[in-house]
């Protein structure tokens, strides 16, 4: 027994001892299969380690690039699909700007595993064991790939389209609202890098994004639209509203229609407080409109027109006055513009009214007028019928003229149209060198008359024109060099009352004497009036008498059509005086052509 129990106890201090040697033999098989692994995989890819799963374990640089590279995708060949809201388009490497690095992914697949010490040893066991994924290394061209995300954007950004509303002829069309779309360039950049490190062809979701529009509901201005245009606008006289008696035309009434109307009506957008739409009448294309109907009602006031009753120094009215009219452009488009809400679509057109000055019950002792200041008189005696006729109507445009201070008096505007219409008759005129038969002969002792009884009574001539040679009309009571000549719209006569109080122009005519008398009326502001001459110079004698062949009279027959007059220069002086001071020094020069007779000798046979 006791040599069993020896033989037991050395066992148990004998089994520790080869413990010890056991792990010691198990490292140095360990690290023996180490290095001969790290000799044997020295220029190759450890075991277990993949790209892009592909298997390059075991093989050297040279083998794996050739194994990859056979599987990689074609930079030109579609690789992605972008997929959108009806939108789908394949995209490449080389559309993205990328570029795969080999041999930079081959050298990450080399150094797999191999590091230094035990944590070398352990990332090798678990490559062994568990594999190593390699991700490939992909270059990215940032400017190409921001380039094709711009390109891609641009085909599908779309503009929200806001409710719009349109008018063709008088009908209102609504145009709804669309929501926009916008690409989400920052997202989908995202997505594609994340695609780009796989090299997988797969479908890529778009990430577009709604934009609202931001004006939707337009039926508010739909309405006011189609209240606008629910019928024809009517502008009519307002003759049973005036407040004071006028000569109105027979015109109108004008009609608006919904379709004009709809031509003059712009719709706009309006973004305070919150974006709407609003109708605007656009008042330059009214007025387009209304202007030729204001050109047909308009008319100046007219003033009356008195004589002077000299025994009981008062005006006595011979022709009323008046009132003038214009319409009120601003008020009658405010009267469109609110007939427009309204059931009621007739317009009463908005007339301003022009009193006239001077109304017949006007005053002496108002105007200021005390007693007679001018006057003068020529003799058309001998004159034929037509020319007496003439300068009758012709004074009688200027009688009763009343001028107001400060104003300027205009023989053509007071005389009106010339021609046969107007009364006028024909008589022999002076015309473009030549004394022929014309319109309104006669005239001229009408305006040459005014003429002295304004130069006579110290007032400023304002324009005047001379004959071309000497008249004998008009040099029975003067003499030659105060004659004003007028041809109607060019040679007018002109005066101004620098009174300070109006004047009235008073006409006298006397057929069987043969005399013409203007006489002024006026407060006498006690100038004094000096006329020196006429001065006759430079006396040039007409040449011999013209004859000319006229195959419009008879043969032999002899017509003087031009009287001869010598020619000359003619001064007048004036000097106007008040208060001891001198307001005017005028010299009325003329200088009067020599005239040879003219004869018509008749060539018809008979």
């Amino acid at each position: 027994m006791a040599g069993e129990a020896t033989s037991i106890r050395s066992a148990r201090w004998t089994l520790p001892v080869y413990i010890p040697a056991f792990l010691l033999f198990i490292a140095g098989l360990g690290l023996l299969t180490a290095g001969a692994l790290e000799w044997i995989y020295a220029d190759r890819i450890w075991p277990g380690v993949f790209i892009d799963g592909v298997d390059v374990g075991g093989l050297t640089e040279a083998e794996a690039r050739a194994r990859w590279e056979a599987k990689l995708p074609d930079p030109q060949r579609p690789l992605f699909t972008l997929r959108g809201p009806g939108f789908q388009q394949a995209v490449s490497l080389a559309d993205l700007g990328a570029r795969v690095d080999v041999s930079g992914t081959l050298q990450e697949a080399m150094q797999a595993g191999r590091g230094k010490g035990l944590a070398s040893g352990l990332d090798r066991l678990q490559i062994w064991w568990f594999g190593r994924a390699v991700a490939p290394r992909v270059e990215v061209d940032a400017a190409r790939l921001e380039a094709y995300l711009a390109t891609l954007a641009a085909a599908i950004d779309r503009a929200p389209r806001d409710a719009s509303l349109e008018i063709r002829g008088d009908r209102v069309m609504v145009h709804p609202a669309e929501a926009g779309a916008r690409l989400d360039r920052a997202g989908l950049r995202v997505r594609l890098l994340e695609a780009l490190s796989t090299l997988q062809p797969q479908t890529i979701d778009l990430p577009v994004e709604t934009v609202p529009p931001a004006l939707t509901n337009v039926e508010p201005a739909r309405t006011q639209l189609s209240q606008w245009l629910q019928g024809p606008i009517r502008l009519i006289v307002p003759t049973g509203t005036l407040t004071v008696p006028l000569s109105l035309p027979e015109v109108g009434p004008w009609e608006l229609s919904p379709t004009d109307l709809a031509r003059m009506i712009t719709v706009v957008r309006v973004d305070s407080p919150a974006p709407h739409l609003e109708a605007r009448l656009e008042e330059d294309r009214l007025l387009e409109w209304l202007t030729p109907i204001t050109e047909t009602l308009q008319a100046d006031p007219v003033d009356a027109r008195f004589v002077f009753d000299e025994a009981r120094r008062r005006l006595v009215p011979i022709a009323p006055s008046r009132w003038g009219y214009r319409v009120e452009i601003t008020a009658t488009v405010t009267r469109i513009r609110e007939s427009l809400s309204m059931p009621t679509r007739e317009v009463p057109i908005a007339l301003k009214l022009i009193p006239p000055r001077y109304p017949e019950t006007m005053t002496a002792e108002a105007l200021g007028i005390t007693g007679l200041i001018a006057q003068a008189t020529t003799n058309f005696k001998g004159s034929p019928p037509p020319r007496v006729r003439n300068i009758a109507l012709g004074a009688s445009r200027m009688h009763g003229v009343v001028v107001p201070p400060g104003e300027v008096f205009s023989f053509n505007a007071h005389l009106g149209d010339v021609s046969v219409d107007t009364g006028f008759e024909e008589a022999l005129i002076i015309f473009n060198g030549r004394t022929i038969r014309g319109v309104g002969g006669g005239l001229c002792q009408v305006s040459t008359t005014l003429f002295r009884a304004a130069f006579f009574g110290g007032f400023p001539i304002e324009e005047r024109w001379p004959h071309a040679y000497r008249v004998g009309w008009y040099e029975r009571t003067f003499g030659p060099g105060l004659d004003a000549a007028i041809f109607s719209p060019y040679a007018d006569f002109k005066f101004r009352n620098d009174r300070e109080t109006p004047i009235l122009i008073v006409a006298e005519v006397d057929p069987e004497a043969g005399t013409l008398t203007f006489k002024i009326y006026g407060s006498d502001d006690g100038r004094k009036v000096t006329v020196e001459g006429p001065f006759v110079s430079n006396i040039v004698p007409h040449g011999p008498p013209v004859y000319e062949e006229d195959p419009t009279l008879p043969k032999g027959k002899v017509v003087q059509v031009d009287w001869a007059v010598d020619g000359a220069d003619v001064l007048v002086k004036r000097k106007v005086e008040k208060d001891g001071q001198i307001l005017y020094e005028d010299r009325v020069f003329t200088r009067y052509q020599p005239w040879r007779a003219v004869f018509k000798v008749g060539t018809e046979e008979p």
